[in-house]
């Protein structure tokens, strides 16, 4: 692996844990949607994504997508990064379904 290549892929895991991260400040946010946090990884974010280009958007965390945050970004950037919406919401429906089902068998 060239020099460049290593460098990338250093960048594309720091991006994966940017995102990461993101997601977990948004639930810990005081209002559990944003906070400064929140803005100041979006900001790492959007460096990092002008050098390697968008994180593929299967590797984001579902309410990432869901609300729009994964495309907002790439968005102000001015860069395509399509998800596939049926996809999330099929993933959303059998994680809820896993869900009720093991909330019943609980009881």
């Amino acid at each position: 692996m060239s020099e460049l290549e290593t460098l990338r892929a250093a960048i594309r895991d720091e991006l994966d844990g940017l995102w990461n991260d993101l997601d977990t400040a948004r639930r810990g946010a005081l209002n559990g949607q944003w906070s400064m946090q929140c803005d100041f990884l979006v900001d790492r974010i959007k460096n990092l994504t002008a050098l390697v280009g968008p994180t593929p958007w299967h590797s984001i965390e579902l309410p990432l997508l869901e609300d729009g945050i994964y495309q907002r970004v790439h968005t102000e950037l001015g860069m395509d990064a399509p998800v596939d919406m049926e996809h999330v919401a099929r993933t959303r429906e059998r994680i809820d379904a896993d869900r009720q089902r093991g909330a019943r068998s609980t009881h």
